[in-house]
């Protein structure tokens, strides 16, 4: 369970960061719409810049212009997504507002497990059996036991339920 539980957040977080990327050199949707940013013929180094700047005002690149990996966002939180691509101007942004806007909790409490699995500690532990309730899963269950509970009248565990949350808002912003 830790293990799929980080690679699916890592997942996500790759897959925003490589959207990002591909709206700055214009690529196109699944449907052959063509992406624009502004300003034209920005670098993935200039993209990752900007990224950097916006949410860390006074980082700077090293001495051969290239950005340090841990300056970068949280990519796996969607608000760096939807920031980042309104700082560009990004001309997909409306739809990426509304694949944001379905109601999915994926994004609030993948990373709560995920940190339980990457810490394992009791304070993250009882972070993540809090989730619980909001699934009508008890509380008392151990954060795997949680994850692999199926909500009633689900067809699939939280954490199947969560990748398909995560499927569907991708495709949303890639179509």
């Amino acid at each position: 369970m830790a293990y799929v539980t980080i690679e699916t957040l890592n997942a996500w977080a790759q897959f925003s960061k490589a959207f990002y990327l591909s709206c700055v050199i214009n690529a196109a949707t699944e449907s052959r719409v063509k992406i624009s940013v502004t300003p034209q013929g920005m670098s993935t180094n200039d993209a990752i810049g900007t990224a950097i700047v916006r949410f860390k005002k006074y980082a700077t690149p090293n001495s051969l212009g290239e950005w340090a990996r841990r300056d970068e966002p949280a990519w796996h939180d969607p608000n760096v997504l939807l920031e980042v691509c309104r700082t560009v101007d990004c001309s997909l942004y409306g739809q990426i507002q509304a694949a944001f806007s379905m109601g999915q909790r994926v994004f609030v409490d993948l990373p709560v497990f995920r940190n339980f699995y990457s810490h394992r500690n009791r304070q993250s532990e009882e972070a993540a059996q809090r989730i619980a309730p909001l699934y009508l899963v008890p509380t008392a269950l151990r954060p795997s036991e949680i994850l692999l509970r199926k909500r009633p009248a689900a067809s699939a565990s939280l954490l199947l339920e969560w990748m398909a949350e995560l499927k569907i808002t991708s495709e949303f912003i890639c179509c």
